[in-house]
Parts: structure tokens; sequence; C-alpha cells
């Protein structure tokens, strides 16, 4: 095997089977950051809710609410200089020769497609469903073509989702035909054009000024500061949490005032609903990542527990889910029973966010740090 061989596998040992994420997104973004070398906990940075500007339809008031406040590439980028690429591409072949391209040189692809026709996926043959995916490149010869056991020309996926957890070979037609599928341009209501749509994340130009000089700087112990500084100030921001609480213990309030009201949704409506609590059980799971991160990093245990809290929260975001999507038909008891769900849920979201404040407040007592 040749060094180039072996450092897409080590690539490969640093990305792979740990991370996986509730939604889509996260996950790719994720495992590529993780690629190149980058802890994805920071993907878990935010928290909270704020009101959505785009000015979309909605059937529930949840709709309304927005609750990642920046994209994972806004969050590469501050953390580690990462840039992406998003190409729409004309056709689904020009996609996967700008695909193998990027393959070739050992940079990973993220690529939208279609589930109906994604074989690995529940949706197969079923339902169309927008999806995305890592291409990452193949066993050794980095050109993300199928090696020895006969899956030449095939490409090589990586799916991280935890809804349908994937790692192996997709057939490259399968591929265009997922990508290209006219299903892309119907998705989720404010959602642009996914067909034939890549994003390729890769380190930022480098910034003015001899590299080495830099690298000379840039010591072991500047670049552990420089961290723990930017774990502190993305802490520091859940003081806004409070704030933010406020607006979905109001839609609780609205579906619990007129249940007669949201007791029917379109398909749309169906998906965007249960997306929304999908989304929060996702991100909270992030934010459990990112805390047990900020523990060892900022030398600050009881972050532990708190992120120990956040998982629960996760999952009983997950809970109120699964209970909207089998029983919200039921009629306004159901409806009412999921405002009270969110209702409680938010409440002891409240109690975390003020015991990580809390917990971050004693880190500048005197004596807390060494140093």
């Amino acid at each position: 095997m040749s060094d180039k061989g072996a450092g897409f596998m080590e690539r490969q040992d640093v990305s792979g089977r740990e991370f996986l994420a509730l939604d889509c997104i996260s996950a790719t973004f994720g495992v590529t950051a993780a690629w190149l070398g980058h802890d994805p906990s920071v993907l878990g940075e935010h928290w909270g809710y704020h009101r959505r500007l785009d000015a979309v339809e909605s059937e529930w008031p949840v709709e309304r609410i927005g609750i990642h406040r920046r994209t994972p590439e806004e969050i590469l980028s501050e953390w580690y200089g990462l840039t992406t690429d998003h190409v729409r591409h004309p056709d689904a072949r020009r996609a996967e020769e700008y695909i193998r391209d990027h393959l070739s040189v050992g940079n990973p692809v993220i690529a939208w497609v279609d589930t109906f026709h994604v074989p690995h996926s529940s949706f197969h043959g079923q339902q169309h469903h927008s999806h995305r995916v890592v291409i990452r490149p193949g066993d050794g010869d980095g050109s993300g073509a199928g090696g020895g056991d006969g899956k030449e020309g095939a490409l090589r996926i990586v799916d991280r989702y935890q809804g349908s957890l994937f790692d192996g070979f997709m057939d490259s037609a399968a591929l265009r035909t997922a990508m290209s599928s006219d299903a892309l341009g119907e998705a989720r209501r404010g959602d642009p054009d996914w067909r034939n749509l890549t994003a390729v994340v890769k380190p930022g130009p480098l910034a003015p000024g001899d590299p080495q000089d830099a690298a000379r700087k840039e010591t072991e112990e500047t670049h552990e500061e420089g961290r723990r500084d930017r774990f502190l100030t993305a802490l520091a921001g859940t003081a806004d949490f409070a704030a933010g609480t406020d607006l979905a213990t109001a839609c609780a309030d609205e579906l619990r005032a007129d249940p007669e009201a949201f007791a029917s949704l379109s398909p749309v409506g169906t998906i965007e609903v249960s997306a929304w609590f999908g989304e929060l059980a996702s991100q909270r799971a992030l934010n459990a990542r990112f805390l047990r991160a900020a523990a060892e990093t900022c030398a600050l245990p009881p972050l532990v527990d708190r992120a120990a809290d956040a998982e629960a929260l996760s999952r009983r975001w997950e809970m109120t889910r699964n209970y909207f999507f089998l029983r919200f038909r039921k009629g306004p008891e159901a409806v009412r029973r999921i405002a009270d769900l969110i209702t409680e849920t938010v409440t002891l979201e409240s109690d975390w966010n003020a015991k990580v404040r809390d917990d971050v407040v004693t880190l500048f007592q005197p004596g807390s740090v060494d140093g």
C-alpha cells in the first residue's frame, strides 16, 4: 500500500464509526470534518430557539420557530477555517465526474439523494425523501472506485444518520438516479431544488505570510488556549437560551388553546412538524457531545453531567416526535398531550441551561483553574 493510501485509511479510522447523528445534515458534515482531522463535536455548540425570519407556510406554530442559529458550514469555518463549495451540476453525469475528480485527490463529497432510489435506505422503493450521504475516497487508491471485492466502478457511501447507518458501496448508476430524482425538486417547504447538488468541505486558504513561521508560533499550548477560549465563548452564548424558550412555550399554549384547529395536517405539514421534533432531538444529542468535549478541554467535570442531561432531553424530544407521528390524528386530546409534552420538556431544558451557566461561572472563580 502506498503512503497516500495509508493516509486515507488512517483518516477513515478517525472519521468513521464513532460519529453518528439523528439528522443527515449533521451526520454528513460531522463525518467530513472528522475525515479532515477535526473534532465534529463543535456542531453541537449552540442551542435554543429563535423566531424564523423566512416567510414559509406553516400549519403548526412550531414551524415558525428556528432551532439552528448557524449552519454547519459557518461553524466549521469559524472553528477550523474550513470552506464549503456547493455546486449544482447540469446533470447527474457531470455530477459524477465532479465527485470522482474530488475523490481522486482525497476529498470526500456530500451528495443529496432521494431515498426512494437508495438501496440501503428503509425508504428504498417505498417513499421519496431528500437525504444526504458522504461519498468518500476508496480503499487505498483515492479514486472512489471499488477495490478488490467485485465492486469496480461503484462508489463508497458513508451514511452516519442513525436511521440508516451504512458504510459500503453503491452502484454509480443508482447514485446518478438518486441524485437526479425529480422528487428532490419538491422537497420540504422553503427548500431549494436539491437535484444534482454536491458540497465539498476542505481547508481554507492559508493566511498571508510564511506558513512555516505561522506554524512555529502556533505551539501546542497556544492551540489549546485558543480551543479553550472558543469553548468558553460558545458556552457563554447559552445565556440567551431562557428568552428563546418563551417562544416554544407560546407555541404549546397556542396548540392547547385551540386543539381542534390543529387536529389535522397535510402530508407536507406532517413531515414538517415531525422533522421539527426530530431536529430538536438531534441537536440535543449534538449538544451532549459538545458538552463532553468542553468538559475535557476546559477541565470542568460538572459539564459531563450536563451532557447526560442533554442526552435525556434528546430522548424526550424523540419520544414526542414518535407520539406526534403515531397519535396526533386521534384528535384534540392528542394535540393537548403534545402541547403538554412540549411545555414539560422546555421547562426541563430551562433548568438544564441554568445548570450549564452555573457550571461555567465556577470556571472563573478564584482558584478554579491552575495558573
